[in-house]
């Protein structure tokens, strides 16, 4: 039965691909990212879909984790890593689908683990699902602690300095 319900899926897929209705396999694609588990061949089918409709950013991003690397896709993941890279690699993961964040460094393609080591990502066990990188590195900036030492400083500045005018005033 399982083999069937494939089968109609990617008879569904195909027939809206040679009807030329993008946006109904834009919408199959995105439902199989969505739901399923990460599939490097899935990333790419919707990162060529999207090169096709003319989204370059979005595009890098599914090929650029679908691991293939033709040479029509080095502009798009180019642009992709370009946008997201500027504020640290964090922003390039959390950029990723919640199903590729959620499967294991080994269950990415070597060239995109590769890649993301290149980046500055630390290099995690195999088995550990790529999601809990973010929350084990320090976030850029400090987070909230630097937020709270920021305002204790403030006060104190502003609490010696209200002291010094009310003794400057007094006398």
């Amino acid at each position: 039965m399982g083999d069937k319900r494939q089968g109609r899926k990617l008879d569904k897929l195909a027939e809206a691909l040679t009807a030329g209705q993008l946006w109904r396999a834009k919408e199959i694609l995105s439902g199989r990212i969505a739901s399923g588990p990460f599939s490097p061949d899935t990333y790419e089918q919707f990162g060529a879909l999207l090169l096709r409709m003319g989204d370059d950013l979005q595009a890098g991003k599914f090929l650029f984790l679908s691991g293939h690397r033709q040479p029509e896709y080095k502009p798009p993941i180019d642009l992709f890593l370009r946008r997201y890279s500027r504020a640290g690699w964090q922003s390039v993961v959390a950029a990723f689908p919640s199903a590729a964040r959620r499967c294991t460094w080994s269950q990415l393609p070597s060239v995109v683990r590769e890649e993301l080591v290149e980046l500055g990502v630390p290099v995690r066990p195999g088995g550990e699902p790529l999601r809990t990188t973010l929350h084990k590195s320090p976030a850029v900036g400090g987070g909230w602690g630097g937020c709270l030492i920021l305002i204790v400083v403030a006060i104190a500045l502003g609490v010696l300095l209200a002291g010094l005018v009310a003794h400057f005033y007094e006398a």
